[in-house]
């Protein structure tokens, strides 16, 4: 986990059990039971989304790898080809595999988007 993940679960954690020890002024017990299972809930939810948009951010940042033409390939399956335009291959029903930092689009022999795919995993305008 990154220190900001760990930080989340660290001040969730804390405020869970300062608000565990609050006593409800004149609540019955049932509802206080389930006011505190509710919290619960929702502080586990709340965690839960921070480490799913922790994940999420790493991978759009994490390059894979680089195109012929030197596009950049990331984790999340997003292409930033050398004119700085950026698009995901699977929208444009392409496909893209990388070995060792070398990546090649494949698939859409013809137009996408206003780009002209060709054969040798470039493109062209």
């Amino acid at each position: 986990m990154n220190k900001l993940t760990t930080s989340i679960i660290a001040l969730a954690l804390a405020a869970g059990f300062s608000l565990a020890t609050i006593a409800p002024a004149s609540a019955d017990q049932a509802a206080a039971t389930r006011n505190e299972i509710l919290g619960g809930l929702a502080l586990i939810a709340g965690i839960a989304t921070a480490v799913n948009v922790s994940n999420k951010n790493a991978q759009a940042n994490t390059v894979e790898g680089y195109t012929r033409d030197g596009g950049t390939v990331y984790a999340d399956g997003h292409v930033v080809l050398p004119d700085g335009q950026s698009y995901y291959p699977g929208n444009e029903n392409q496909s893209i595999s990388c070995s060792n930092g070398n990546c090649a689009v494949y698939g859409n022999n013809g137009y996408g988007n206003g780009r002209r795919y060709s054969q040798n995993g470039g493109w062209r305008r």
